[in-house]
């Protein structure tokens, strides 16, 4: 009779705090594996700047290209 008492906060615990606990984790891992505003914004500006310094390239390759008819650009695969 002694240990009657505990079937009930065991049940509980059990059936309560466990799926509690775990639906408490498994929404903090979703909200943590987004992209945040900060980190879109930051991404956009980081690929204008991208998109800006490769029309810069290409400008500065035909530039040189029209002085000196003989230079062939390196193609790395580099681009974007």
């Amino acid at each position: 009779m002694d240990d009657s008492w505990m079937a009930i906060p065991i049940c509980a615990l059990i059936f309560v705090g466990m799926p509690w606990v775990i639906l408490h984790y498994i929404t903090q891992w979703r909200k943590g594996s987004s992209l945040s505003v900060e980190d879109e914004h930051l991404l956009d500006d980081m690929y204008e700047t991208a998109r800006k310094l490769e029309d810069r390239m290409m400008t500065i390759e035909r530039i040189i290209a029209a002085d000196h008819p003989n230079w062939k650009p390196e193609n790395k695969g580099d681009t974007l």
